[in-house]
């Protein structure tokens, strides 16, 4: 009988290890494809910013972004770009994509199909009155889900409502009030051509917070890659191959 409980206990964590790799690695393909990485894509990293628009980091990410010729991939909270219209706008007019971050940040696998199609269509909606639109990958408006987390459920919803889910490759881990901006450009900086990196612009809880690391951090990695002919394109710049 010990031998059965032990067998199916290990089962049991097999199992549970199996979802969490398949539902949290932003690399894993178990539950369907996700772009992560573009490979081949020599030469080319992309840059990606969540939960922004933030009116006190993003427009001096800009500047930062501008002056070294890079483009980056914004994905934006609904209720901050409800807040920010001008600045969704700006971001476009620099040449930069967006996609849908959700109207307010949830974690997707634990709710139900209609509350993720309304949580799409309310940051949608507020991107749209900004007078934009969706970035797109072929057919698919770019979306990322809220910390990466998906199930085969949320990524059917999202194909359902003309998404392409998009995740990522390195990460920044910005979020950690323990990191320093030495030690997240310094994973920016080992990036390879065809990676998808991870930032933050913004903060799910607060509309006007802190990235000053993440800023540091971005210039870290500008710094060491551009002189290195590596060039920072948006999403679908790093997609189209």
């Amino acid at each position: 009988m010990r031998s059965l409980a032990v067998a199916a206990g290990a089962t049991v964590a097999a199992g549970a290890g199996v979802a969490f790799y398949g539902g949290q690695i932003p690399t894993a393909q178990l539950y369907g494809p996700v772009l992560c990485r573009v490979p081949g894509a020599e030469g080319r990293l992309a840059l990606t910013y969540d939960d922004g628009p933030n009116p006190a980091y993003t427009p001096w990410l800009l500047e930062l972004l501008d002056r070294y010729d890079a483009k980056a991939t914004f994905f934006l909270i609904g209720r901050w770009a409800e807040r920010e219209p001008g600045l969704v706008r700006e971001l476009v007019d620099r040449g930069h994509a967006i996609g849908n971050h959700t109207w307010d940040h949830p974690s997707m696998p634990f709710h139900r199909d209609d509350t993720i199609r309304e949580e799409l269509r309310r940051c949608r909606a507020a991107i749209e009155a900004a007078g934009v639109e969706l970035s797109t990958v072929g057919d698919g408006a770019l979306m990322r889900p809220p910390y990466g987390r998906r199930r085969p459920g949320t990524l059917r919803v999202l194909r359902e409502q003309g998404y392409q889910p998009v995740t990522w490759s390195v990460t920044g881990y910005d979020w950690r009030w323990w990191e320093t901006a030495q030690r997240i450009g310094g994973r920016a900086v080992r990036a390879q051509g065809g990676d998808i990196i991870l930032l933050h612009d913004g903060n799910n809880l607060d509309p006007a917070a802190d990235r000053s690391r993440s800023l540091e951090a971005t210039r870290i990695a500008l710094e060491h890659h551009t002189p290195r002919g590596m060039r920072f394109v948006t999403v679908p710049e790093l997609a189209a191959g």
